[in-house]
C-alpha cells in the first residue's frame, strides 16, 4: 500500500523538525504506540496497538532513521510483527519539509506499507482504509502538539 500526502503545519520547519526528531513526542500522535525504547540516536523499539477489520493486535516494531538532513528530509523504515496473528509490516517512510514563510512548514510525506500474513488476508481496501485513518490521527495529533509547543 503507498500513501502520500501534503500537509500544512502553522509552526516554524525547524520546531516541526525538532518535534519529530523527539521520539516520545512523534510516538503521542501515534494512536497506540506505547513502550517506546531508544536503541541509538537513529533507532528506537516500541509496541502498536492497533484494530483491523474485526482483528486486533499488537505490533513489536523496531523504526530506524535511514538518512535525514536537517531540517528538510527524512527516511525511515520500520519493521514490526503482530503478537497474535504472526503478521509482519514493513514501512519505508519519507518526508520533506518546506518553510512557507517565517512560521509556516509544508510537510510531504511519502509511505508504503507492506503487510503479510493473517493481516493481509482482509484485503487491501479494509487495510487501506485503517492506515488512512491512522495518518489523519497522526497528522491531526502533530499539528496540535507542535502549535502548543511553539506558543
Amino acid at each position: 500500500m503507498n500513501y502520500k500526502g501534503t500537509v500544512e503545519i502553522d509552526t516554524a520547519a525547524q520546531d516541526v523538525w525538532d518535534f519529530i526528531l523527539d521520539v516520545d513526542k512523534f510516538a503521542s500522535c501515534m494512536a497506540g504506540v506505547e513502550d517506546l525504547v531508544r536503541v541509538d540516536e537513529r533507532t528506537f523499539t516500541g509496541k502498536m496497538r492497533a484494530k483491523v477489520g474485526p482483528i486486533s493486535g499488537e505490533f513489536a516494531f523496531q523504526a530506524q532513521i535511514v538518512d535525514s538532513k536537517a531540517p528538510v528530509n527524512l527516511t525511515a523504515h520500520v519493521e514490526g510483527t503482530d503478537t497474535l496473528t504472526k503478521s509482519t509490516m514493513t514501512s519505508d517512510i519519507m518526508m520533506t519539509l518546506s518553510a512557507v514563510g517565517a512560521d509556516k512548514t509544508e510537510l510531504e510525506y511519502q509511505a508504503t506499507v507492506d503487510v503479510n500474513g493473517r493481516l493481509a488476508i482482509i484485503g487491501d481496501m479494509v487495510l487501506r482504509a485503517t492506515g488512512a485513518q491512522v495518518i489523519q490521527e497522526f497528522f491531526k495529533r502533530l499539528r496540535m502538539q507542535v502549535s502548543n509547543v511553539t506558543t
